[in-house]
């Protein structure tokens, strides 16, 4: 929009010139509006799309879909910019997650695009369909979805490539983990908050289509896990009726998946957080298990722990040096 209202200062600015009687006269004044224009063309911070938040559509079988981009002040489209997304939970809209997890206002402080999809209804709300919960059955494929998604950011947005992560609470995080199950290759880090995998058809039998998705691709991708242990709704010792494995069982298999050697470290104890490291993994990545310990299904921020801010320093959006583990 800046540059189109340049535009037409300029395209004013010429037909006035074009007025004059005097060829020597035009010369001057078009070679003056074109100097002018150049100098704001190379100082200006343009815009795609106006700071804030912007809404966007993708039209699939199932429907118009939407999702969220917050632009924080600072961006500039001649710069390439870090992508965090955020997939929400069960029930919730994604108009109202976005904003609440506390990444808006690191994005800009930090100034990286914040991106926040909009799931699907279905019998249990608006959900995300990532395995055995919770549109078991549907035909929407909210991978592909997601593909989408990252191909428009780069069609609208200055995105570096090398530095697009993905975050989920609850059947978010599910939808976290089976994107690094079947689409490793369109991300650079994965951040699961009360959530695992849970791919059809769940339990053991999800981990092991988990394991062969997986292999199909030559990389390796940096994970972090945020977990209570008294979480009722995702249980840290698993719940086979609905085949969830226990979260230690997921996170060693993403341990065994991703080529780990040796036992996690412990790195931090804060309050009643602590947090499980494998260090030594394929391409140098590694994997995190944060325990809350007596914590519930959350997305935690408190005076111990944050976990907005523990995820943007994980995936280092606190820095400007890119990471690629292919």
């Amino acid at each position: 929009m800046a540059r189109l209202v340049v535009l037409l200062i300029v395209a004013a600015f010429l037909s006035a010139a074009l007025a004059h009687s005097t060829m020597h006269r035009n010369e001057a004044r078009v070679a003056k509006a074109m100097s002018a224009y150049r100098e704001l063309v190379k100082t200006q911070k343009a815009f795609d799309f106006p700071p804030g938040q912007n809404m966007f559509t993708i039209q699939r079988p199932e429907g118009v879909r939407t999702y969220y981009v917050y632009v924080p002040m600072a961006y500039n489209s001649s710069t390439p910019s870090p992508v965090l997304f955020a997939f929400h939970g069960l029930g919730d809209q994604c108009a109202d997650f976005g904003p609440a997890t506390g990444f808006q206002e690191l994005s800009e402080e930090l100034n990286f695009l914040y991106v926040y999809p909009c799931g699907t209804d279905g019998l249990l709300g608006v959900a995300w369909n990532a395995g055995t919960c919770c549109l078991d059955g549907s035909p929407i494929d909210d991978v592909m979805f997601t593909r989408l998604i990252v191909q428009d950011l780069q069609k609208n947005f200055n995105v570096d490539a090398l530095r697009v992560y993905i975050s989920g609470f609850s059947n978010g995080a599910f939808m976290s983990e089976i994107l690094t199950c079947q689409a490793p290759d369109i991300m650079s880090g994965s951040a699961s908050v009360s959530g695992i995998v849970e791919m059809n058809p769940g339990n053991s039998g999800g981990e092991s289509a988990c394991d062969a998705a997986f292999q199909t691709f030559n990389k390796n991708v940096p994970m972090t896990h945020i977990h209570g242990n008294l979480d009722f709704v995702v249980p840290w010792t698993g719940d086979e009726l609905l085949g969830f494995p226990p979260v230690p069982t997921d996170f060693a298999d993403w341990a065994t998946r991703q080529n780990c050697q040796g036992a996690p470290v412990n790195t931090f104890t804060s309050g009643p957080y602590s947090n499980q490291r494998y260090e030594n993994c394929g391409s140098g990545v590694t994997l995190d298990l944060v325990l809350h310990q007596d914590g519930g299904h959350e997305w935690p921020r408190d005076q111990y722990f944050d976990v907005a801010v523990y995820i943007v320093n994980y995936f280092n959006l606190n820095t400007t040096d890119a990471q690629n583990f292919n």
